[in-house]
């Protein structure tokens, strides 16, 4: 049983873009449901954070219809961003494996890569008003270029080949991801931002009591 202090301290240190981190997990077995869970967190807290911006955007009479926001944007929403987060890790390793005929190894590949979504969790911020794109992107941003390095202490291929297999599974990860928050909002954080859901209000239901009362003459 791994030590929780352990993971938060090693959670720390990355944040101080200590990546030396990504060498110790990688040979410890122990990791791997702690980095799963890292995915996990990080998701959900994108997604937390598309709820806090729905709710500052709210307009006025509008209230957010959180029981349609838990179900499509938090929980189906978060489930299929980690779903195709395992999609990334594998297209990953078919592409070194299969296509560089490199060394790699599937497990290595999920506690490492699960450590570096840990920037992922930015996205919390998405409620500052005027500033959600930036943090929604920069969270992105840092989260390929962790999750390069992640990939690089797993294996001895060079870095072009790693950068190559991680756009290609990031590629696939993003595309579909933005395809279903557009299409559904069923995304979390960014993906969900510029989504028919929320351009149609989907997400969204008439406080009629505030309503009501804006139309009663005040004495």
């Amino acid at each position: 049983m791994l030590d929780p202090n352990v993971v938060l301290n090693r959670l720390k240190r990355l944040a101080m873009l200590d990546t030396t981190v990504f060498d110790e997990v990688r040979d410890d077995e122990r990791e791997l449901i702690p980095a799963i869970v890292i995915v996990a967190v990080s998701t959900v807290l994108a997604a937390l954070g598309m709820w806090f911006y729905l709710i500052v955007k709210a307009p006025a009479g509008i209230s957010v219809d959180f029981g349609n926001v838990f179900l499509k944007e938090i929980l189906l929403g978060s489930l299929f961003s980690i779903a195709l987060w395992f999609a990334w890790v594998a297209v990953v390793y078919v592409i070194l494996v299969q296509v560089f005929k490199e060394q790699t190894d599937v497990q290595m590949l999920i506690r490492t890569m699960g450590y570096a979504a840990f920037p992922l969790s930015i996205s919390i911020l998405l409620f500052i008003s005027g500033i959600a794109l930036g943090v929604g992107l920069i969270g992105m941003v840092i989260w390929f270029v962790m999750s390069t390095y992640a990939i690089q202490s797993t294996t001895s291929a060079s870095s072009d080949h790693v950068v190559i297999a991680n756009a290609a599974g990031f590629a696939v990860f993003a595309i579909v991801l933005t395809f279903l928050g557009d299409q559904t909002g069923m995304a979390p954080g960014i993906f969900a931002l510029g989504s028919d859901a929320i351009a149609e209000g989907e997400y969204y239901k008439l406080d009629l009591p505030d309503i009501l009362k804006g139309l009663v003459p005040t004495k």
